[in-house]
């Protein structure tokens, strides 16, 4: 009768050691600052002028596409000012396949940044992107990139600007 006390004991034992396994996994609340995640908060306001009325195009338009963010130097007589964020959206021309064009998405963003460091797109001042500019270097730069006609509008959807100092 030994037997059935450390059969007791080690049925108590396992199931408190098991308890562990059948535990909720920690909430994004309780993680807090501690724990392991590996998220991040980035925080900045998507700038523009709000008093110009814009065709603004539908979300869901297919032959549309934003690309990743580019980030433009900013200059007033050679010397850098601050870093504009901006958002573009780009429309591919009919009769052009938009996932190929999409897929190259990460050539052309190259090509945008290298355009940025080359030409100077700051308005007068140095304190803000001059969209016009803007527009026309990088409609060029992604004809280089896509082929001419390959696109039907090049659109700044909004920029921030982080200026230094």
């Amino acid at each position: 009768m030994r037997l059935f006390p450390a059969l007791i004991f080690g049925l108590v034992l396992s199931l408190a050691l098991a308890g562990g396994a059948f535990a909720a996994p920690p909430s994004e609340e309780s993680s807090g600052s501690g724990g392991s995640s590996n998220r991040f908060l980035a925080l900045f306001n998507i700038g523009g002028d709000e008093t110009e009325e814009e065709e603004v195009e539908e979300p869901d338009d297919p032959r549309s596409f934003t690309m990743p963010a580019i980030v433009a130097p900013l200059s007033v007589n050679g010397r850098l000012t601050g870093f504009a964020y901006v958002v573009v959206r780009v429309r591919v021309a009919a009769g052009r396949d938009i996932w190929s064009i999409q897929e190259n998405a990460h050539f052309a963003l190259d090509a945008l940044i290298r355009a940025s460091h080359r030409h100077d797109l700051s308005a007068p001042g140095g304190q803000v992107l001059d969209e016009d500019v803007a527009v026309e270097v990088w409609s060029r730069v992604l004809s280089e990139v896509y082929g001419e006609n390959a696109l039907e509008r090049v659109e700044i959807r909004g920029f921030d600007v982080r200026l230094i100092g």
